[in-house]
This record gives C-alpha cells, structure tokens and sequence, in this order.
C-alpha cells in the first residue's frame, strides 16, 4: 500500500495521532521500510505469456571474489545480478537514476523444523546497486544492502506471516491478495519491488534419475502483476544455473540478460581477483577454461 499516492503521509499521521493519544512514543522498533521501486517496463500487469533465458557460471569464480572480499556467494549473486541488470538496461537506454529495489525470498525454517514438510519462506526487500558504476564499489554496496535487510528482517518474529494467514479468514485473505496485485501492476501506483531474486543451495554431488546423469538443472520461476521479471540461481556441480523468466509483452528479449551476467562475472573476477597472464580474467591471476553458457 506505501505504493499508493498519499498513502505515506495518511500512514505518518495515523502513527503520530496515536502516540498522542496514548501520550507515549512507541516509534523505533521496527524500522519502516521507505525504499521506493523506481518504474520499468516489467513493472506492469503480466499476460498469460512468457519469455525464458537460461545458463550456467562458474561458481568457482564466484567464491574466489566471495573469499577475496569476506561476504557471502549470496552477496556476489546479488552484486552479479545487479552488473548485469546495469549494463542491459543502460543498452536498452532505460536505466533509472534510483537502484532497482528486488524481492528477495529468505527461508525462515528453524533448525528443528528441518526435514518436515511444507513451506517456510518469507520475503525481504533489498535495493540493488544498479545505480553505481565501479564494479568493486557495486558489490561492496550489494553486500551492506543485503547486511542490513537481514538485520530488519530479523526484527520480526519468524512465523509472523504464517500466523497472519491462519487468523485471517480465507476468503478475505484471497479478496486482499487480489486487491494487492491489482494495485501492483497499476500504473498509478510506484511499484515496491522491480523484479525476483532467489538464490538456492544445491547439491554438488550428482544426482541421477533411472541412470541418467543431472548436468544441469535451470530453475523456472513465477512472475506477478507489478513483477513481470525473476531471476533464480540454483547451485549445482561446480556451477550456477540461472533461469531468468520474463513476460512477453513487457521484455522483447531475455537472452542478453544472461550474456550480460556472463560478461559481469568476467568484470568482477577481473576487478577483484586480478588479471591471468594471458590478459584474460582468471581467478586470482590464474588462467581459466572457457565458460559454459548453454
């Protein structure tokens, strides 16, 4: 709802009127999210179609600039991701002067409820640095936007949501989920977040299925009204498999993101790690084998 005209303002007042009238201050316990989505063109009403990109990274490479720098590989996918969405929208003339602002899925399941079925996910909303030219200052940045929106989010109660959904009754739930993705994909409203980022842990050992190897296993993701883009990275062998899905009306074409994300490992590992001495980026100054994008 911060999206909708006024709503900020009517939201500060309501806050402040209640505070009077309680003659207590009970600000500062959480802190409000005021990051604003600037608006693309796949922040819109989705149509039934779609538009798939997929391919594979090293992640070796993506540890060496993890352990380079101290952050997480969840960091560098993020910085990565915010490289490759610089340099195609910049191509594409469309490159807002605010970063992107992306959902990212965060799994709230506790270690006792490991192994049990169902699902425990939440959301965070993190700024990307799509705004910031210098490739080490731009996963810098990805890496303190990412520090502080676990920080916020772990401020709230981790079955907060899932509570939420058992207490209100279905039929509203489902009346205000229409509502809500209504008013995402209005071009009236500013969107809360531009596109979807998930990174998932997988298995670096081989799995089979009736004897036949798994080489790789490309993630196809959601979209929603407002959201009509999702990148998913899932790790597995050695590599990152991305699957990038987009709606047809609102991205001509998705296959130059993923270029895009090849050549911005390249700039990264050749920013932080060093050069190889055959002038190609390497890992730490070490010569590499050719990148597999299939």
């Amino acid at each position: 709802m911060g999206g909708v005209p006024g709503a900020g303002t009517v939201s500060r007042l309501a806050s402040r009127a209640r505070g009077w009238g309680r003659g207590t201050q009970d600000g500062g316990v959480l802190e409000h999210e005021a990051v604003r989505a600037p608006r693309t063109r796949f922040n819109a009403r989705v149509s039934p179609h779609r538009r798939l990109a997929f391919g594979s990274l090293s992640l070796d490479k993506v540890k060496a600039i993890k352990n380079e720098l101290g952050v997480t590989v969840n960091d560098v996918v993020m910085g990565l991701c915010a490289t490759a969405l610089r340099d195609w929208l910049t191509e594409l003339g469309e490159l807002p002067d605010e970063p992107l602002v992306a959902g990212v899925p965060l799994s709230v399941r506790t270690d006792e409820q490991k192994g049990t079925f169902g699902n425990r996910v939440s959301m965070m909303v993190v700024p990307i640095p799509t705004d910031e030219p210098d490739p080490r200052r731009r996963l810098m940045r990805a890496h303190e936007l990412m520090r502080a929106a676990k920080s916020r989010h772990s401020a709230l109660p981790a079955d907060l949501m899932l509570d939420a959904t058992r207490f209100i009754p279905p039929a509203l739930n489902a009346r205000a989920a229409r509502v809500m993705f209504e008013l995402a994909g209005s071009p009236r409203v500013r969107p809360t977040i531009n596109l979807a980022i998930s990174n998932v842990p997988g298995p670096q050992t081989p799995l089979y299925l009736a004897g036949a190897e798994l080489v790789a296993n490309y993630p196809i993701s959601v979209i929603l009204d407002g959201v009509g883009l999702n990148i998913t990275v899932l790790s597995y062998m050695g590599k990152l498999d991305f699957g990038i899905v987009a709606d047809r009306e609102q991205v001509d074409d998705v296959w130059p993101l993923m270029t895009r994300l090849r050549e911005g490992l390249d700039e990264l590992d050749a920013a932080i790690c060093g050069t190889g001495p055959d002038g190609r980026p390497g890992l730490h100054g070490r010569p590499q084998g050719p990148m597999v994008i299939k």
